[in-house]
């Protein structure tokens, strides 16, 4: 029986043992862990897949889970869709509050972090000449919300040099500090980096922020999944977020914390009237998607987000010495314990390019990311990667260096 309380179809690994989500729970030892989720995992078992920072693999519990609910749906889609399968997919707002510290009444679910930060963007007033802070290092769907606001209503958008790679958090708040202004209005930044995997001091940003009634965003595109997450300690206003990533959930999912202090003053068209999942503004929704996003929260749970956390930094550690020893190479990802996470990037000498080595790895199976802007490469170890993974990743990069 699945979470939906229906048969689902049989979860087998390349190996043909079934596994369970009961079985993560009953695992004696993290190794067994960690190798069970691997083998859960749609991946090939010779590929190597160091990119969830672009799209995470979902295990076959939670596409079974998808495929479960969508059997059912198409069986009486308006009775199911705004029945059980709508009070199942509802419910998946409640789990995300509980997994991120929040209230259920400050969470609204969207497609993806972009349009979680689109939403912003449509219904935040300014006036011409305030000023909208964020770093060189943010991602384009994140920009795009803050820059319809300057091309709407004549805001500024001013951008902070990030070090690379940066030594500390005092370092980083300094700069941040310096880059406000009496016209600071907005100030959005990545919670990790999609470039260096920085793992952003909020906790120190927002001392800075809400007392001068700056709106503080989070793009949280890169960090539910492999960090363990409480909104309120960061100090936020907006985390926006994918379930697609390091949650490893059915794509095209995520959701929106709104702090409740602020929803009288942002009221996006997309949830005018309600937050609910389903809404006369918010129109019919992909209810297996949502239901599946639910499943793999479920499963983090499971597991704990604690556990996951210190098991992506110390493979990025791992990773990152067994970088520092090739010539080459320059690793731009801190080092600093309070700024690293499970994302490790470098920077090649000018007379390597990063498509052309990312083309020999992907020969290899071994998928990685090219970082365009920086002839650099990044790399992403999550909790079913293996020591051995990054070993297999850094003998082929040293060869081709």
């Amino acid at each position: 029986m699945g979470l939906l309380g229906v048969h689902t179809l049989p979860l087998f690994s390349s190996r043909q043992k079934e596994i369970s989500f009961a079985d993560f729970a009953r695992a004696k030892n993290d190794d067994t862990l960690f190798r069970l989720v691997r083998e859960s995992l749609l991946l090939p078992e010779d590929m190597v897949y160091l990119n969830t920072g672009s799209l995470g693999p979902s295990p076959r519990q939670v596409v079974d889970e998808v495929s479960a609910a969508l059997h059912e749906l198409e069986k009486n889609p308006v009775i199911n869709n705004w029945g059980p399968l709508g009070q199942k997919m509802e419910a998946v707002r409640s789990q995300i509050a509980e997994f991120i510290g929040a209230s259920e009444a400050e969470i609204i679910l969207t497609r993806n972090t972009t349009e979680g930060i689109n939403l912003l963007g449509t219904c935040l007033e300014v006036k011409p000449g305030d000023e909208i802070l964020t770093t060189h290092h943010e991602h384009g769907g994140g920009e795009n919300g803050l820059f319809y606001l300057a091309e709407t209503q004549g805001a500024i958008v001013k951008k902070v040099d990030l070090p690379l790679p940066a030594t500390s958090t005092r370092q980083i708040v300094d700069l941040i500090q310096a880059g406000i202004t009496a016209r600071t209005k907005v100030l959005m930044l990545s919670h990790v980096s999609t470039i260096t995997g920085l793992r952003m001091p909020f906790w120190e940003i927002a001392k800075l922020t809400r007392p001068r009634g700056i709106l503080l965003v989070a793009d949280g595109a890169q960090a539910p999944g492999q960090l363990s997450i409480n909104v309120e300690a960061l100090g936020v206003d907006l985390y926006a977020s994918s379930g697609h990533k390091w949650l490893l959930g059915p794509k095209e999912t995520g959701f929106l914390y709104l702090r409740k202090e602020l929803q009288e003053r942002l009221q996006p068209v997309f949830t005018r009237g309600s937050n609910k999942a389903y809404s006369a503004a918010s129109g019919t929704r992909n209810v297996a998607t949502i239901i599946g996003l639910g499943a793999v929260i479920q499963l983090h749970q499971i597991i704990g987000p604690e556990k996951i956390e210190q098991r992506c930094t110390d493979l990025a550690r791992y990773c990152r010495a067994q970088l520092s020893e090739l010539e080459g190479i320059q690793v731009i990802s801190p080092s600093d314990p309070e700024l690293c996470t499970g994302i490790v990037s470098v920077s090649l000498d000018e007379k390597f390019s990063n498509r052309a080595i990312f083309q020999k790895m992907k020969e290899k199976n071994i998928i990685i990311k090219v970082l365009p802007k920086y002839n650099a490469l990044r790399f992403s170890m999550h909790l079913f990667t293996s020591e051995m993974d990054i070993d297999k990743m850094v003998d082929h990069l040293k060869r081709l260096l």
